[in-house]
């Protein structure tokens, strides 16, 4: 469904984390002291505006447009984060709506002390340290487990060295934007920071980024591999960039710097008709500033 380009996003949601076991127990330990857990039913809706923890149960979020069944936007599940924004007129907006498929058990913080807590710990970022080292312990007990009965009496031990600044991405970076944002924000960072898996245009102003799958952009803007590679398509569409293999290649940083900039803004649908021009398909890409050359 193609929504209108004016409206911004109502709920933001951080998916490929476990937020109760990837923090350090300090950084537990603040956030619990902000937070208020809730027993909800199955059906509950949760509409008003905060920071949602879900630490067990389902619950989804979902548009009902104007005709037809009502479309699924997101699943969360235990362990990741969602986020509801104030709108100013309701009226003005879809139905967008956020509730319990299961019994659910939720923390809710306020958006301002969130947003202060987040401020507080710059080093949290995706995906967390925790997170690859479970999935490390995972793949190696799944390799121990071919070999012989003798050989499996013992634990493998991951690791947890600091990972590589360009590994990751600054939790500040993810919470508040809609999908599209992020992963606008994540490329352009990775355009302006000179690296050795970056090759700069002709012009100057195109840049190819290297070393960059779908998976991992996915984990590192908290969002599904599906959602990603719908969003690596529209911005394809709209001649931002292009992608080939785990290359992007960065054709508008402009467009691209703008995306970023709308934080919660719904990026344009890919369009179902062909006559419809540019401007009328797609007014966030608004129209280019005359170059002063």
């Amino acid at each position: 469904m193609v929504k209108d380009q004016k409206i911004p996003e109502r709920f933001w949601a951080v998916k490929q984390i476990h937020i109760f076991s990837d923090l350090s127990e300090a950084d537990a330990n603040a956030l619990a002291q902000l937070t208020t857990f809730k027993n909800l039913k199955i059906g509950e809706p949760l509409c008003a505006e905060g920071v949602y923890l879900l630490k067990e149960g389902r619950v989804k979020i979902y548009e009902t447009p104007p005709e037809g069944e009502p479309v699924t936007l997101e699943l969360l599940e235990p362990g990741e984060i969602f986020g509801a924004v104030q709108w100013e007129d309701n009226k003005a907006h879809p139905n967008v709506t956020a509730e319990t498929l299961t019994e659910v058990v939720v923390g809710i913080i306020k958006v301002k002390n969130f947003q202060y807590f987040l401020k507080r710990k710059p080093h949290l970022a995706m995906p967390s340290p925790n997170t690859f080292s479970r999935f490390m312990q995972k793949l190696l007990c799944s390799w121990i487990s071919r070999f012989p009965a003798k050989l499996r009496n013992f634990n493998p031990v991951i690791s947890r060295s600091k990972p590589r600044s360009e590994s990751t991405n600054p939790f500040l970076n993810i919470a508040f934007r809609s999908p599209a944002s992020r992963l606008a924000l994540l490329l352009q960072n990775h355009a302006d920071a000179p690296r050795h898996n970056q090759t700069l245009g002709g012009h100057g102003s195109q840049c190819t980024l290297r070393k960059l799958s779908t998976k991992k952009l996915a984990r590192l803007i908290g969002s599904s591999v599906e959602k990603t590679e719908t969003l690596l398509k529209q911005f394809k569409h709209h001649k931002v960039l292009e992608k080939r293999f785990r290359r992007i290649q960065i054709l508008d940083p402009w467009q691209l710097k703008k995306i970023a900039k709308a934080r919660m803004k719904t990026l344009p649908q890919l369009p179902e008709e062909k006559n419809e021009t540019y401007e009328q398909n797609e007014p966030l890409f608004a129209a280019r500033p005359e170059d002063s050359r």
